[in-house]
């Protein structure tokens, strides 16, 4: 309470500040009642001294020096019963507290200190009741704008209505929440910082943060929302906010409490749709519907057409799986789940997101006139990377489907996706996206057991009588190198170093040995198919 508004209540409103008025705004914490002459060093700051001046009734420079001492540790006021010992107070003392702004009151005479001080209690007793029912009555109200479903912009609305304050709520990192949006420039000066040092937050145990722009010169107050483990949002005010300003910052306080709570309950809601899309994915991935009508009609509930091109995108984290733990990495990829659900909105992509184990899987849709899916995908993946490396300091690499003509080719566009970042991510660096490409011959034989890729290259060599070609390796060779050439007889010389005559004499040989021809198209492919086993069984 404030030195004012106590002297405004009966019975004080009959007494009469004698000096030091510029201090009557002084806020009173405390009341205490002491005539020892030691009592300066139980003085704290805002306390009301409630005495007779019995200790320095012969010292008049034991009043002086009360009086500068007690301002000094910024005491709210003096009340003293000067009609008992002093008669009047004395010039020296109402000069010094006029210059030092330090308020003296003057008390009848025939006032007991013990009921002066309860009478000071009561007051400010009953303004704190009546402050603390009116932050109940705050708190219901803003409470039935949550329960009612108004949301967070009507509890913004009617805390600016109460405390005059426009308010805007952004997260950490200052993406709009809810709010007056036009206060959002207000951050612009912190967002740089927070991109290197992390999320900006009130120092210390600190309650709020004031601080003011240049350009334009503004002032603003601060506030952490702090919701279970996440990062705090944050509450911007327009305008201060001063500690003495008990009652506003009451209301202030359960308008926090609430957005909290409403905060933590958005924070459910969306954990529960997430866990459903996912169970979902993964059954689709699984093929585990029924039949294709029912996937269909599954879909459409998540808004995925059967009739769309999708690119799937599949994501991991770059961290070295030693040093985190299973824990760390769901919780960092729920936080990166949860931005780029942000983000991909506000950059107007068609996506749906899913997270299916370590993996963020991002089904993007490609509009029909898109003809550089590549570009148009590497485009949105490098600006999320981006935009997470610089606002939350994480990293990810993806791996990326060719462009999946409908609904059903999805699954094998993961699997292409989960390979190519799989294949790729150790041997690369961090934020590196990698594109699935069809692989060659050889890229699809390794794919084969050993063991079956010999039985296959000893079958054609039995089958097809190469058991002589075996002995002969300048005719195996000339063989491999001409079907290797497009059975193109210079081109074969030419790889051999040997002259054109040679080829032509070798390739006569084994058809001799074979009895066929080397132009049939299906001895040409078995062939083929066995000598490049035969090189890779000898690599």
């Amino acid at each position: 309470m404030k030195l004012n508004t106590l002297l405004t209540h009966a019975p004080f409103h009959t007494v009469t500040l004698t000096a030091g008025a510029r201090g009557a705004a002084n806020n009173i914490t405390n009341v205490t009642m002491m005539d020892a002459p030691d009592i300066l060093p139980y003085l704290k700051s805002s306390d009301l001294l409630v005495t007779t001046g019995y200790h320095v009734k012969d010292d008049p420079n034991g009043l002086i020096c009360l009086i500068e001492q007690m301002a000094q540790k910024n005491c709210a006021a003096l009340f003293i019963k000067t009609k008992r010992f002093f008669g009047q107070l004395p010039k020296e003392a109402i000069q010094l507290a006029d210059r030092l702004g330090f308020p003296i009151v003057e008390i009848p005479e025939n006032w007991s200190l013990g009921e002066t001080v309860n009478q000071m209690l009561n007051i400010i007793l009953d303004k704190r009741t009546s402050e603390l029912r009116g932050a109940i009555e705050t708190h219901k109200l803003f409470s039935s704008h949550i329960i009612n479903g108004k949301g967070l912009n009507a509890l913004l609305a009617n805390l600016t209505e109460l405390t005059g304050h426009r308010a805007f709520l952004s997260t950490a990192y200052f993406a709009p929440i809810a709010g007056d949006h036009s206060l959002a420039e207000a951050f612009s000066p912190f967002k740089k910082w927070a991109s290197e040092h992390g999320s900006f937050l009130p120092a210390g145990s600190a309650a709020f943060t004031v601080f003011s722009t240049l350009a334009p010169k503004e002032g603003y107050t601060l506030f952490p929302v702090y919701a279970h483990e996440k990062k705090a949002a944050l509450l911007l005010l327009k305008g201060f906010v001063h500690p003495t300003e008990q009652v506003k910052l009451l209301t202030i306080e359960q308008a926090l409490n609430v957005i909290s709570f409403e905060l933590l309950k958005e924070e459910a809601v969306k954990q529960s749709n997430r866990r459903i899309r996912n169970e979902f994915f993964a059954n689709f991935l699984d093929d585990a519907f029924s039949s294709e009508e029912e996937t269909v009609s599954r879909a459409k509930e998540f808004d995925l057409p059967l009739k769309q091109k999708y690119v799937c995108a599949v994501g991991r984290i770059d961290a070295p799986e030693e040093e985190w733990s299973y824990y760390t990495n769901q919780r960092e990829l729920d936080e990166v789940y949860y931005f780029f659900e942000k983000e991909l909105n506000t950059m107007d992509i068609p996506c749906r997101l899913f997270t299916k184990g370590e993996m963020l899987i991002i089904l993007a849709k490609v509009p029909d006139h898109m003809k550089d899916t590549h570009l148009f995908t590497a485009s949105f993946l490098e600006k999320l990377q981006s935009r997470l490396t610089r606002e939350h300091r994480i990293t990810i690499s993806f791996g990326v489907s060719h462009l999946c003509s409908s609904l059903l080719f999805v699954r094998q566009g993961y699997k292409e996706a989960r390979d190519a970042l799989k294949t790729n991510r150790l041997s690369s660096g961090p934020s590196s996206i990698h594109f699935h490409r069809t692989k060659d011959v050889n890229e699809l034989l390794r794919l084969l057991p050993s063991k079956d890729l010999t039985q296959f290259y000893k079958h054609t060599v039995q089958q097809l009588k190469l058991s002589n070609l075996e002995e002969e390796k300048s005719l195996l060779d000339t063989l491999f190198v001409y079907m290797e050439s497009h059975c193109h007889i210079s081109e074969t010389a030419k790889r051999l170093f040997v002259h054109r005559n040679t080829v032509v004499y070798r390739l006569e040989k084994c058809e001799e040995l074979l009895g066929i021809s080397l132009k049939d198209p299906d001895f040409s492919l078995q062939v083929r198919l066995a000598l490049r086993i035969k090189h890779l069984i000898n690599a």
